[in-house]
């Protein structure tokens, strides 16, 4: 039996079980004017629901007004069948910032105000980034924190700086004249500096990333595409759950993250609710700074480190030591090694046992899907065992080939390190 149909039947058998595991059931509320009963999706469901409402037989929900004229009426009805054929005139899309926003559709262009990578990420899967016509600097110049030449080729050519993320050129982006901006940093992004153009405030994390999925796929007229990622992402999601549900608490490994810096004395540890600390989570770990709450980090010595003595630690590092452009393992190597001579976490356990891993921080280190793969690549790290008939580079490939649309061998490129067994 190859690797490919191992994975295959395990994603097959985590689609059957799915349902009962409520932690990666899907469960969220897509956020577009329509979706009158407020599920993942808007469909005939939404226009019966909306002639109840009509009839006085069910309540408004926030979503119910589709034309967001302040009446839910029949033209509600007309604009939801309208979404639903692809025919819309305009798409009210609630954001980030808790704006709603009008959208006229459709969408042929856009500009990304981007801090990191994971909404083009997911523009991409769904079959929409030749719609780009302008993107931040740090993807298109070299030495950028998003450039990649291997990973974002499409963006070298024909696609247009609009400055940095907290400087940008609006005059650029009103010459571009996109029919929207695309930003994951809206305190960055001056909307009255570009009146006519839509600005709609999504990121894609960890946690959001099926809903913001489809939320794109609305924008952009790429529902089925869109739907095929989710479910795609979903039956991972399911096969992680399955594999690590009968573990107990006290028995998960405790597991430590960090970004890697070689002159670092002091650390930063994210908060529970961290992005970081939802993946371990995810994949099977206790998080090694439950204790820290919220989103935020918090810098902390080595002898906080060596006090909770983690089972497995975790080190973020950039473009220079792991990514999609760096095919040796040199650098990654020599972090590792400095890192494990250091003398003063010589008797903690994941020193000890040399459980001390790498991973990308600009590509698989927090992100939507990307993120799921990530994750991915934790769970086989704390659980070579049970997931010893999963190769975690074959997932990643089908990410990359498939959703990602790239001709990239990613067995030929260093992006975890060292690979789990």
């Amino acid at each position: 039996m190859t690797k490919q149909t191992n994975i295959a039947l395990a994603l097959i058998a985590a689609v059957f079980f799915g349902a009962a595991f409520s932690a990666c059931a899907v469960s969220y509320t897509l956020q577009i004017f329509g979706n009158a009963n407020m599920d993942e999706i808007i469909d005939d469901a939404d226009i019966s629901y909306l002639e109840k409402v009509i009839k006085g037989e069910a309540d408004k929900t926030k979503f119910s007004d589709a034309n967001n004229d302040g009446t839910v009426d029949e033209k509600d009805i007309d604009q939801v069948q309208k979404i639903i054929d692809g025919t819309e005139e305009i798409l009210v899309v609630f954001d980030d910032t808790a704006r709603s926003v009008e959208i006229p559709e459709p969408v042929k262009s856009f500009v990304y105000h981007g801090h990191n990578s994971y909404v083009y990420e997911t523009v991409r899967a769904i079959g929409a980034s030749d719609k780009i016509i302008g993107i931040t600097d740090r993807f298109v110049t070299p030495g950028g924190n998003r450039y990649s030449k291997t990973y974002f080729p499409e963006l070298l050519s024909n696609v247009e700086s609009v400055g940095e993320l907290q400087t940008v050129n609006y005059e650029v982006v009103n010459n571009l004249n996109p029919d929207v901006v695309l930003t994951d940093a809206r305190e960055y992004y001056d909307h009255t500096k570009t009146p006519d153009t839509p600005v709609i405030a999504l990121d894609v994390n960890i946690t959001n990333s099926k809903e913001a999925a489809m939320r794109y796929g609305y924008i952009f007229g790429k529902v089925p595409e869109a739907k095929e990622y989710v479910d795609w992402s979903t039956e991972i999601e399911n096969m992680i759950s399955e594999k690590i549900k009968d573990i107990p608490e006290s028995e998960r490994p405790l597991a430590y993250f960090s970004n890697y810096n070689l002159d670092r004395t002091k650390f930063s540890v994210p908060g529970t609710d961290s992005y970081r600390a939802v993946m371990i989570k995810n994949a099977g770990g206790r998080y090694m700074g439950d204790e820290i709450k919220g989103t935020g980090s918090q810098s902390v010595d080595a002898e906080w480190v060596i006090a909770r003595n983690p089972d497995v630690i975790f080190l973020s590092a950039g473009n220079s030591v792991l990514g999609y452009d760096i095919y040796s393992p040199k650098n990654a190597t020599e972090a590792i090694e400095e890192f494990l001579a250091r003398p003063e976490f010589s008797n903690v356990e994941a020193v000890k046992n040399k459980q001390v891993y790498m991973i990308s921080h600009p590509y698989i280190l927090c992100g939507g899907a990307s993120g799921l793969i990530g994750t991915l690549y934790y769970a086989k790290w704390l659980y070579p065992d049970l997931f010893k008939d999963i190769d975690v580079q074959e997932v990643h490939q089908e990410f990359v080939s498939k959703f990602q649309h790239l001709d990239l061998d990613v067995k030929k490129c260093i992006s975890a390190y060292p690979l789990p067994e």
